[in-house]
């Protein structure tokens, strides 16, 4: 905006051109610019004059006349548009002079008044109506120049916090004089629409340009109150910066009852829950790095803890997430009653991903091992392509681990379906089954078995050998015979190792019931062999 300080106020400055002395002094004399918040900067009397001004003091509004002597107002309005397209022109006409006054409208020309008639209250009318212009032009430029100075915070914030490139001082100086109260923190909160992809969908938003202008929307009209910066990043993730006061260590209620209110406000209007990670707090930008991993890494967590959730980067016990993937791989085992090779190879990527806990890697070996199973069972063509690729897409876009392995489990009966392999076991045979092909080596009970399928123990040992016409302490015996006659071929173990790993704890009683099995025992079946 260009203006000069008067007395404490920003004035406009003007500059008066016209040749006829009476009447420049009259318009200069008879305004109240004080009033109308202007500064008569300098009155010239012709064109050249006028010009000589408006470069020297850069003035906001010429009014000029049409008729000068040197250089008329027309040549004077044209050779200032040509170098700023700010300065306001009022001019000062005759009746006769129409045509001119309709061509300096033409150049942009703000209003125009009839020098033969004009009165004090006509020229602080048209003056009144000229600031007005440039308010509406310096907000706009304001507005322009705030949003220019903004993606430039925002980029040099993003560089830092993605790289820590740290490229100049300014953004920093930008950020510490916006949170410079020393009694309290920073706090980083990432949020992240759950559902992007549906949510999406439902806004027929192929890019999410408008889903994510929505919710930065609501995010600043729900923080406007508070001091606060709003950083958006992509695929439905927004960084708040937050001003919070109170124990570093504890979450205060003031910042769970903000980010309730934005997950009511977000669910009702992008039809989606939200996902908070809270970080550590600090006291400068430098510490913006390490908080922002923090809520990345705490935002990759609810991949395994599922989603619409708050978590605080270091609220859980690190060894929580091996646990819980553990027992969610070994209840997939156990549910897809799978062979023996099948299951050591699911333990196996189990450990890997207990090692790294790692969404994108658990995700590419489930999708692995789902074209693999593919194409061992179904024929080569189009549909195994068509059904490959929709379970694919199913996978992809689960976002939790109870998502990816109910889709994997899912496509496993598919295919075994597809496969004929079906039985007309019960269930509880069926579960009961699996559970002595994976824990034969261990000791296994009545009761266990029992609590295992919910059943009564009578009711069990009926089912049973009603089923499969041997009870259940002779079947999981002869199992572990079969499992001794396989290690018996394939190794070299000794006999006391070998009782070990089927489950038998005394070598003399596993020699026995070989023999009494199988009509050998273990040295004689090994040598036949």
């Amino acid at each position: 905006m260009k203006t000069w300080d008067h007395g404490g106020k920003n004035m406009y400055k003007v500059v008066i051109a016209e040749d006829e002395m009476f009447v420049r002094l009259g318009i200069k004399m008879s305004v109240d610019w004080e009033k109308l918040g202007m500064e008569v900067a300098a009155d010239v009397e012709n064109g050249q004059r006028a010009l000589e001004a408006w470069e020297a003091f850069q003035p906001d509004i010429v009014i000029t006349d049409i008729k000068m002597p040197v250089m008329d107002g027309i040549s004077l309005i044209r050779q200032i548009r040509q170098k700023d397209e700010r300065t306001r022109f009022i001019i000062l006409s005759c009746m006769e002079e129409f045509n001119i006054v309709r061509e300096a409208i033409s150049l942009g020309v703000s209003d125009y008044v009839l020098k033969l008639t004009m009165t004090q209250k006509d020229m602080e009318k048209v003056l009144e109506k000229v600031k007005r212009e440039l308010v509406v032009m310096d907000r706009s430029q304001k507005k322009q120049e705030n949003g220019m100075e903004r993606k430039r915070f925002e980029d040099s914030l993003r560089n830092f916090l993605y790289y820590r490139l740290d490229v100049g001082q300014d953004w920093k100086m930008m950020l510490e004089e916006q949170f410079s109260d020393s009694e309290k923190q920073m706090q980083m909160v990432a949020l992240e629409i759950d559902n992007y992809t549906e949510s999406k969908r439902i806004f027929n938003d192929s890019y999410g340009s408008i889903l994510d202008s929505a919710v930065e929307n609501i995010l600043s009209e729900l923080l406007v109150e508070e001091n606060h910066i709003l950083l958006p990043e992509k695929d439905g993730r927004f960084i708040m910066i937050l001003e919070e006061a109170g124990d570093s260590e504890i979450l205060s209620g003031q910042l769970l009852q903000q980010l309730e209110k934005m997950r009511e406000v977000l669910q009702r209007c992008v039809k989606s829950t939200v996902s908070f990670a809270i970080s550590s707090r600090g006291n400068s930008g430098d510490e913006l790095y390490e908080m922002y991993h923090q809520c990345c890494q705490a935002l990759e967590k609810k991949f395994f803890y599922g989603l619409n959730r708050n978590t605080l980067y270091n609220a859980q016990n690190p060894d929580d997430c091996k646990r819980l993937i553990r027992r969610k791989m070994g209840r997939l085992i156990l549910q897809m009653k799978m062979d023996e090779s099948a299951a050591r190879r699911l333990h196996e990527a189990e450990a890997g991903f207990c090692q790294h806990e790692n969404p994108v890697t658990i995700r590419h070996y489930f999708e692995h091992a789902i074209n693999v199973e593919m194409c061992r069972i179904l024929p080569e063509g189009q549909q195994r392509y068509q059904i490959t690729e929709q379970f694919i897409t199913r996978l992809k876009n689960s976002q939790t681990f109870d998502g990816v392995l109910e889709v994997y489990e899912s496509c496993m009966e598919y295919l075994q379906v597809s496969s004929g392999e079906q039985t007309l076991l019960s269930k509880p045979v069926k579960d009961i089954l699996y559970y002595i092909s994976l824990h034969y080596p261990e000791d296994i009970t009545l009761d266990q078995v029992s609590q295992m399928v919910e059943l009564s123990r009578t009711y069990v040992c009926g089912l049973f050998k009603k089923e499969l016409g041997v009870n259940l302490t002779n079947y999981i015996m002869n199992y572990r015979i079969e499992k001794a006659k396989e290690l018996l071929r394939s190794t070299n173990l000794r006999s006391y190792e070998i009782a070990e790993k089927v489950g038998f704890l005394d070598e003399s009683y596993f020699s026995r019931t070989f023999k009494k099995v199988t009509g050998q025992s273990p040295n004689s079946f090994k040598k036949g062999v």
